[in-house]
């Protein structure tokens, strides 16, 4: 989902698939303390095989590596920063919370700071001890006028806002204090590799390889071609990673991922095309994992200041005229959901079950819906680019069904800098409504509101939708420390987001991975990531 095109960080956000990135789930600010059980103790990580340790990955993905700084969070390089480096915790693909660095937490009573306290067998690549004192290094790199031209760097102090300071209380004891309670503390924390950019010049990590603390180190790195990530011995979970080394290798099209595979020249793919996914799931010698973690999906932008769409009813109707379910079967190659909701999980706290398909298609109710808006013959234009095949195929269906009901809708593909320019306009340069992905949506509602932006009602929406209540209640569910109550704000949430339908969801963008029924063990964090350090490989 990368372009070379430069986009906002406020754009980043919303197109990232991180990123970007949880699920609500119970949130510390309802547990005092936070006594994290051991890794492999959590249900996580699949259980230990019997598979032979050592080995090599060979593993391949289309494009290049372009910046290596997990910060970053590069949609092409997001394979590497799990192997390569650790959090003081993660989440994985439920939304549940797991040590790393960090191996327990606590929230102070006031809810005001958060003490954590770190391994004290956690190393560098290089050998130094990781502590304290790293992170606050870390924190200080936020307003380093040296790095302000980072892109990454921009992106966390984005997620950082609420913390006010990171304290060293002793060598391996953290404490990040907050300005006021913020209880989706620990999907903030998610998203904070442990980095040392020792390079102020090189942020990205591309002039010299980096130094992290994860299972693997990177030892090599070849443009368009690999990178070469040996297991990194002094890691400190001990007994992992099982792998010798994974060959992370690159391919400059797309589509020779899957003869890579079929030729055994590489063993994992994360797949582009999800027309290549039935063929494989039907192969005995493939283990086919489509994740929807990462919490990416397709939507379509409304021109809501642009009459007729100005009317709550005219978008209402544009909702109930899209046939999802056969777009996710064909389109989509049988491998998305349809949704007419973004909180789409039962583990996010805005789930309800009755708002995952609330506008089911039904071309009667969108002809009733225009009538009652004084609405008739009907144009529309929408433009989609070549980077998503599937958009231009769920707009052909749903310019067959808007037909039916005497809606003309024109679909033209234009180049990617264009796609953009539109998406990134506040009226859409002239257009009606504008194909569109978003990510965090399995992630805390707080953090998917704060990032983005073109679901809110105030100011910060470009597209200008206006809706105070809306916006009440974004600003009180980021603040609320009771879950029970949060729940029942992001329901409410979630409940205007669809009744408005100034986006209109259509289905979930899954990441798919493919390997050989040799490799075992991968599994997936919140922002639908591999994570290696487990995987084995049989040996012949």
């Amino acid at each position: 989902m990368r372009t070379r095109r430069a986009l906002s960080r406020r754009q980043f956000l919303e197109l990232s698939t991180v990123a970007a990135a949880g699920a609500a789930t119970a949130s510390l600010a309802t547990r005092r303390s936070a006594i994290a059980a051991p890794l492999s103790a959590q249900s996580a990580t699949p259980a230990a095989t019997d598979a032979q340790a050592g080995g090599t990955l060979n593993y391949a993905e289309a494009g290049d590596f372009e910046d290596f700084n997990p910060w970053g969070f590069s949609a092409v390089n997001q394979g590497a920063y799990n192997q390569v480096f650790s959090r003081l915790l993660w989440k994985d693909a439920d939304g549940e919370t797991h040590p790393d660095i960090a191996e327990s937490w606590q929230l102070s009573d006031d809810n005001l700071s958060l003490t954590l306290t770190l391994r004290q067998d956690a190393k560098w690549h290089d050998g130094k001890a990781v502590t304290a004192e790293d992170f606050v290094a870390m924190f200080g790199y936020l307003t380093d006028e040296a790095l302000q031209e980072y892109e990454g760097v921009s992106k966390i102090q984005g997620l950082f806002e609420p913390v006010t300071d990171v304290v060293a209380v002793d060598e391996y004891t953290l404490e990040v204090r907050l300005a006021t309670p913020v209880p989706y503390v620990t999907d903030i924390l998610d998203y904070w590799f442990a980095i040392r950019i020792e390079d102020k010049a090189d942020p990205q990590f591309v002039q010299s390889l980096p130094v992290g603390t994860g299972p693997f180190t990177l030892a090599e790195w070849e443009p368009t071609q690999f990178a070469r990530m040996p297991r990194f011995p002094d890691f400190y979970q001990q007994g992992l990673p099982h792998l010798d080394e994974i060959m992370f290798r690159r391919l400059d099209r797309a589509e020779t991922l899957v003869p890579n595979l079929e030729s055994g020249t590489i063993s994992g793919v994360l797949l582009t095309a999800p027309g290549d996914v039935e063929p494989l799931q039907e192969n005995d010698d493939y283990t086919v994992e489509i994740v929807n973690a990462s919490g990416s999906i397709f939507n379509i932008i409304v021109n809501v200041n642009k009459p007729p769409f100005d009317q709550k009813e005219v978008r209402q109707a544009l909702s109930y005229s899209l046939n999802r379910e056969a777009m996710a079967e064909t389109a989509f190659f049988g491998v998305s959901t349809p949704i007419t909701t973004p909180f789409f999980t039962p583990s996010s706290l805005a789930y309800r079950e009755d708002l995952v398909l609330a506008h089911p298609f039904d071309l009667d109710m969108a002809a009733s819906l225009l009538e009652g808006a004084g609405v008739s013959d009907l144009e529309m234009t929408i433009n989609v680019t070549p980077v998503w095949a599937q958009m231009k195929l769920f707009c052909l269906i749903w310019q067959a069904d808007l037909q039916k009901i005497g809606v003309t809708l024109t679909v033209n593909e234009v180049e990617a800098a264009q796609f953009y320019d539109i998406g990134g306009a506040g009226d859409l340069l002239g257009n009606d409504v504008h194909p569109w992905l978003v990510g965090r949506t399995t992630r805390d509602p707080a953090i998917f509101f704060a990032t983005q932006s073109i679901y809110r009602g105030g100011a910060d929406n470009r597209f200008g939708y206006v809706n105070e209540e809306l916006e009440t209640l974004v600003a009180q569910g980021a603040a609320e420390v009771d879950e029970a109550a949060r729940r029942e704000i992001y329901q409410r949430l979630n409940e205007l987001v669809v009744d408005a339908s100034h986006i209109i969801q259509v289905a979930t963008d899954p990441r798919i991975w493919v390997f050989s029924n040799t490799v075992s063990g991968m599994y997936f964090d919140l922002g639908g990531n591999l994570r290696a350090d487990m995987i084995t490989v049989a040996q012949s």
